[in-house]
């Protein structure tokens, strides 16, 4: 049994470990310790613990008010009770404690936090309009979930989630939005720009405006939405790779057919329908492959081709996020905090579950050397808007049949259509900043201000309702319209997740997926033909919610 240096040791050992190393290592001794708690009486650095009840042990969240800030260089401040935001000096102030790296207690009073200081907030009070702007886009929110009525409470894991959905008209069908941004930005660190093709026509119009909403429990800090423009001749389209390049193309082919594990699906995938071909997961193993094969017509010919296909995920990358939300329990602003130190996060990501189940990978068989051949791999992450991507084909196909194979994760994907298309040139986009924003309906000079400046971030609440307008080149040219959005968000914590915590199972799915996903199998399979109704059931009504309001 560890006495309590020991684990302080163990601890404050982790801290000091370089930054690439430290978030993997860090979770390994605390599974080791929350190992360790299980075997007896354990008094895990108690002059710790006193100040940190209300966050570890979370059956009175909603009624203890605290506000935690995890510093650049390792400390954390608590404050309790009440706190103030002082917007002229940029800071938090109130009462709190101050910890070292170690969760040594340093000093405690009255206490005053630089907001650039900090890498990740995480609190239990409804943040209003006052606070909004200076904390909400770094705070992680936990609890508020009982406190807002949601319906997923019952079935956190499987509740709606996304990043920011768009869409050309407001009354469109919510289980398909136009646009789903940057979906695999869980944090600051991870932010990127991801482009989603709109697939509207422009011909005859000046202007374009598309709404951003915010429909799930989550914080949006959203840094741009840029419209890009391409003008293309009535038997032209331009499609955009995983790389971000955009093609403009023609003479689309259907395939003859197209087969998988159940037969015969050539039906399911010639039209873009919103029919979509798709499995369950295996009964065994959640990590385990398929493969879709299609033969396309011997006349195609043409310079250079390109694979079109219309696809996004089922629940199953939702269920596994919320998974390990749920196994950081109270100590999910301290693992996101080490996320945010950590050199490398993407390489995180992508040695861990992600890099498991893999994307779509495109193989083109080589006739003269039969075997298959990898041409790439599409990996649009998001369970409600379809992305619709090119992959360009090495192979040239003049008189024969071309066949490609489709490898895939068994129960990720939902495909709609597959396609081949000539490719022509590689074009570059007309980048659109928006002209106007309105908030909820009103004209809201700020917004607009925050999204057209690269330095700012609009923060979106749950409810929030935005719509975004362009003034396009050319009326008279018709544009192929591609949606920029650029930014981050952070998930609220559920209160069932905050009862849940097992940093055991949270090391197993970050370092050991394939074991993870094979164990996590049957508990999977218990809830798989009831996610979809669960996920959409539980999205917000931004007509009738307001955050703000709450």
């Amino acid at each position: 049994m560890l006495n309590n240096n020991q684990s302080n040791h163990l601890v404050g050992f982790a801290f000091r470990l370089s930054n690439t190393n430290r978030w993997m290592i860090s979770l390994l001794l605390l599974s080791f310790l929350f190992l360790v708690q299980s075997c007896g009486p354990y008094y895990f650095r108690e002059h710790f613990r006193d100040a940190n009840d209300l966050l570890q042990y979370t059956g009175n969240v909603p009624t203890k008010l605290y506000l935690k800030a995890h510093l650049r260089d390792g400390q954390v401040y608590i404050l309790t009770d009440t706190w103030a935001i002082d917007t002229v000096q940029h800071q938090v102030t109130g009462q709190g404690r101050l910890y070292d790296v170690n969760r040594r207690l340093v000093n405690s009073g009255p206490v005053s936090v630089p907001i650039d200081s900090v890498v990740i907030f995480e609190t239990n009070k409804s943040l209003d309009k006052v606070e909004n702007e200076p904390i909400a886009g770094l705070s992680i929110l936990a609890g508020l979930d009982a406190i807002l009525g949601v319906i997923c409470i019952t079935n956190p894991k499987t509740c709606f989630g996304s990043c920011p959905t768009f869409y050309i008209n407001e009354e469109d069908n919510f289980h398909f939005a136009n646009a789903e941004g940057f979906s695999q930005a869980i944090s600051p660190s991870l932010e990127y720009a991801d482009i989603d093709a709109l697939h509207y026509s422009s011909e005859g119009v000046d202007s374009f405006s598309i709404i951003m909403k915010n429909e799930a429990l989550e914080t949006h800090s959203v840094n741009q939405v840029k419209l890009l423009a391409i003008p293309r001749a009535e038997d032209e389209r331009i499609y955009h790779s995983p790389n971000d390049l955009f093609y403009r193309c023609d003479r689309e082919v259907q395939f003859g057919q197209a087969t998988a594990e159940e037969g015969d699906i050539t039906g399911l995938l010639a039209e873009t329908d919103r029919i979509e071909r798709f499995s369950l997961a295996d009964e065994t193993n959640l990590s385990t492959k398929e493969e879709i094969h299609l033969t396309f017509d011997p006349s195609t010919d043409a310079d250079a081709l390109g694979l079109l296909i219309s696809f996004r995920q089922t629940q199953m990358t939702t269920y596994l996020f919320y998974s390990a939300m749920d196994y950081m329990g109270g100590s999910v602003s301290d693992m996101f905090a080490e996320l945010e130190r950590d050199n490398n996060p993407q390489e995180l990501l992508e040695n861990s579950i992600k890099g498991e189940l893999g994307g779509i990978d495109v193989h083109i068989w080589n006739k003269d050397a039969q075997r298959w051949e990898l041409q790439g791999t599409l990996n649009e992450s998001g369970p409600i808007a379809f992305g619709h991507q090119i992959l360009p084909l090495s192979a040239k196909v003049s008189g024969r049949e071309l066949k490609v194979k489709l490898v895939l994760n068994k129960g990720l994907w939902r495909i709609d259509r597959v396609a081949l298309t000539g490719i022509r040139e590689v074009v570059e986009p007309d980048i659109l900043e928006p002209s106007e924003a309105l908030n909820k309906g009103t004209i809201d000079p700020d917004a607009l201000k925050q999204i057209r400046n690269p330095e700012e971030y609009l923060v979106s609440m749950p409810g929030s309702t935005y719509r975004f307008s362009f003034v396009l080149p050319e009326k008279e040219k018709n544009y192929e319209l591609f949606l920029q959005s650029q930014g981050y968000y952070l998930e609220w914590m559920r209160e069932s997740w905050l009862r849940e915590k097992n940093l055991l199972k949270l090391n197993q799915l970050l370092n050991h997926p394939r074991r993870y996903l094979k164990a996590e199998t049957k508990a999977y399979k218990k809830q798989e033909k009831y996610m979809e109704e669960a996920f959409w059931n539980s999205r917000i009504d931004t007509k009738s919610f307001s955050y703000y309001e709450n």
